[in-house]
């Protein structure tokens, strides 16, 4: 951050923002863009770790009415961050997970907790963000809100984040590559990896659907080895019974297709959802 006066910001013609034009506040700040806001330095030192530290390191110095502290950020999220400081209404419900990032931006810089506090209080991932959970999970782990995080984490499982084929695979990248740190892309990946480690393993599970005793001696099976493929597939096993060649071991077990839809759908939604690999929630009883 710069400290200049305001003759020297003559030439970039400076212009007061509206609801930031009391005469009577003692302290101007200034956005990169030039926009000039003035607040109180009370209002400051209490709201804003690094305005306090500022402040604090000046004491003995001269400090005027006339000068301005710049802070390197544009009008728009400034603007809505000292709304927030001085208590004035701001619908955040209504920002996109851009206007979001760039505000969190600004309030790391000058350590304001109150605005931070209320930022994460408003996100609800599964309302504001629906096609944004990967951003909103990066932010979240970034930013230490596991309970966001977790709730962020969860939103992502309808996506793969594996594809390499998806028509999102260009933007699914893009928002993996903004996770901050290794331990919590890994984290998000180990999550997705044991849903389908005990997906695989509770499908095959010969007493919940008799699917892999044995292959029918006409050489027919109803897995192939990546498992069931679409409902193509799907269809043709709903059609086949038991084979009655003597000797063949082969039992179908989707032949009641009510009964293996409602065993299937059981099944995923005891899939465990938990980020930490100690909090073993459902995966616990299998």
């Amino acid at each position: 951050m710069s400290v200049s006066t305001l003759p020297e910001l003559e030439e970039a013609k400076p212009q007061y923002h509206p609801s930031f034009d009391d005469e009577d506040a003692d302290t101007v700040l200034s956005s990169n863009d030039h926009v000039l806001f003035r607040l109180s330095r009370i209002t400051l030192r209490k709201s804003s770790g690094y305005f306090r530290n500022l402040f604090d390191s000046a004491k003995g110095q001269e400090i005027t009415n006339s000068t301005v502290y710049e802070i390197p950020f544009p009008t728009v999220p400034l603007e809505r961050v000292l709304l927030l400081i001085r208590g004035l209404p701001l619908a955040i419900e209504k920002l996109s997970f851009k206007e979001v990032e760039d505000m969190i931006e600004v309030m790391q810089f000058l350590d304001t907790l109150g605005p931070i506090a209320t930022m994460r209080s408003n996100i609800d991932v599964l309302r504001q963000f629906p096609n944004e959970p990967i951003s909103v999970y990066g932010l979240a782990t970034k930013m230490g809100w596991d309970e966001v995080a977790q709730k962020a984490a969860e939103a992502t499982l309808p996506i793969d984040n594996c594809s390499t084929v998806s028509k999102d695979v260009t933007r699914v990248d893009k928002e993996l590559g903004h996770i901050s740190t290794s331990g919590s892309l890994l984290a998000l990946f180990r999550m997705h990896q044991r849903r389908k480690d005990i997906f695989h393993q509770q499908i095959r599970d010969r007493t919940r659907f008799q699917l892999l005793r044995g292959v029918c001696c006409s050489g027919r099976s109803i897995l192939k080895p990546g498992g069931i493929e679409g409902m193509s597939e799907a269809t043709k096993c709903w059609a086949r019974r038991p084979c009655n060649t003597r000797g063949c071991d082969y039992t179908h077990g989707l032949s009641n297709k009510v009964d293996t839809l409602k065993k299937v759908r059981s099944m995923v939604e005891g899939l465990p959802k938990n980020l930490r690999p100690e909090d073993k929630g459902p995966e616990a009883k299998n």
